[in-house]
């Protein structure tokens, strides 16, 4: 495993120490380079538990990966950079009219804690912030994808991340605050880490990723996601959701965009059932 190798994959050769300014450097360069996708689910493998493997997939044969591979490899790149960083658990809300959540560990984020102050940092999420967000509670915090703020909740080191595509200045009391997930803070170790891999590819009350083959990756203004045969871009604007369009491709098209958009490059042999809501 080669830090310089990583930072080429990602377009960060210009490193050149561990600051603030280049961790949001370092996680907007992860977004644009490197996608979230859940093929190899699709093609009947399970979700590697060892980090050397994580690395020859993404880096090496130039992969993306779900959420608990990307941000463990991340991990492991911040840690060798000199940052200090932790791994929290977090439960996904399921959908925006119930209170339904994912079970805890069903998603896992990073914590990087330099300079009195600490950032929640996020590379394998499908609708991700792009820049680190300042743990400070009820601040909103923007980037190109809209407005954030992390929120207490009564239970003991829970917090929860709220997005608004939308935010208005004049307008505070009357925006939508979506609940994206809970995170808490309390760190998890590798070993924790590795029991949910495990699940990945398997428990479906963990996850929907047997139920739809995914890939996402940013460009400078947009978020391209396909979700089976279909292919949506996101735009933004003035951090807010400019439009979204949609395509419904052939299956020709879909495996073509896994590769161009992507930059997956699948074997002849390795082919698959797009699947999606």
């Amino acid at each position: 495993m080669n830090v310089n190798e990583y930072l080429s994959r990602i377009n960060s050769s210009n490193f050149k120490e561990s600051t603030v300014q280049s961790l949001c450097r370092l996680q907007q360069n992860h977004l644009l380079n490197i996608p979230f996708e859940n093929l190899d689910i699709h093609l009947g493998k399970s979700i590697d538990t060892e980090l050397e493997r994580i690395y020859e997939k993404i880096i090496i044969n130039r992969r993306g990966g779900v959420c608990c591979e990307l941000n463990y490899l991340f991990s492991w790149l911040l840690k060798k950079l000199g940052f200090l960083v932790s791994i929290l658990s977090c439960q996904i809300k399921k959908n925006n009219f119930f209170d339904e959540w994912t079970p805890w560990d069903s998603h896992f984020v990073l914590m990087v804690h330099m300079n009195e102050s600490s950032f929640l940092v996020d590379v394998g999420y499908t609708q991700n912030f792009r820049s680190p967000l300042k743990f400070v509670v009820d601040q909103i915090q923007q980037d190109v994808t809209g407005c954030y703020k992390i929120s207490k909740e009564e239970t003991n080191n829970v917090y929860i991340l709220y997005k608004c595509l939308n935010f208005d200045h004049t307008k505070n009391d009357s925006n939508e605050w979506i609940p994206v997930y809970r995170f808490n803070t309390e760190t998890r170790q590798i070993g924790e880490l590795k029991n949910m891999m495990a699940k990945v590819s398997t428990e479906t009350d963990y996850f929907s990723f047997q139920n739809r083959s995914v890939c996402v990756i940013h460009t400078t203004y947009t978020i391209l996601n396909l979700v089976g045969y279909r292919l949506s871009e996101i735009k933004f604007s003035n951090s807010a959701k400019k439009s979204t369009t949609h395509s419904v491709l052939t299956k020709t098209e879909v495996f073509d965009a896994i590769k161009n958009i992507y930059g997956i490059n699948l074997a002849e042999n390795e082919m698959f059932e797009p699947k999606g809501d």
